[in-house]
């Protein structure tokens, strides 16, 4: 006990224990603080200063985080692939609506795909926008409502022959012209 029994420390089957409620902290400041608030059920690593870092420095080591696979066992969700540099989801990665998933370097993204009342976007905001498949013989296909409940093919970029495949009337609206040859 210390402070009067305000903390109370049990050692026993080599671990150390504080009690519900009660802080591990370090900082002169308490800045950084690890705890288990038992009136919740939630535990905390806090940090009130700065940044927060987790370091793993064995060579090609990972850091992974675990959580409930919904079914009484845990699963990693999210590992920090140390020996292969890159990051691996095993789980589905939900955005919320209007929450851009964003690529690149600047504020707000180079990319961005969301969702947004209703509809999905891809946009581009900056250089061009390639979709490019690199499998040999693979095709581009390009799917949508049949009008009747199921989807089927409106056009393919068939690798394996090298020609665009219209699998549906392309419609032209008034004084839109489609162009062929070079002139």
């Amino acid at each position: 006990n210390f402070d009067n029994g305000n903390v109370t420390l049990t050692h026993s089957s080599n671990a150390l224990t504080l009690a519900d409620n009660d802080k591990f902290q370090l900082g002169t400041g308490q800045d950084l603080q690890i705890y288990h608030n038992g009136s919740n059920d939630r535990s905390y690593i806090y940090n009130a200063t700065g940044d927060l870092y987790i370091e793993n420095d064995a060579t090609d080591g990972d850091i992974k985080f675990f959580s409930d696979d919904g079914s009484g066992g845990t699963t990693a969700y999210i590992t920090l692939d140390g020996g292969e540099g890159h990051m691996i989801a095993s789980k589905e990665l939900n955005f919320a609506d209007g929450i851009p998933a964003t690529f690149g370097n600047t504020a707000g993204g180079d990319l961005e795909i969301k969702e947004q009342s209703g509809s999905s976007y891809i946009l581009n905001n900056t250089g061009n926008l390639q979709i490019q498949n690199h499998q040999d013989d693979g095709d581009i296909i390009f799917n949508c409502d049949d009008g009747s409940g199921g989807t089927t093919t409106y056009l393919t970029l068939d690798g394996g022959i090298s020609k665009t495949v219209f699998s549906k009337d392309a419609l032209f609206t008034d004084s839109v012209k489609a162009n062929f040859g070079s002139n």
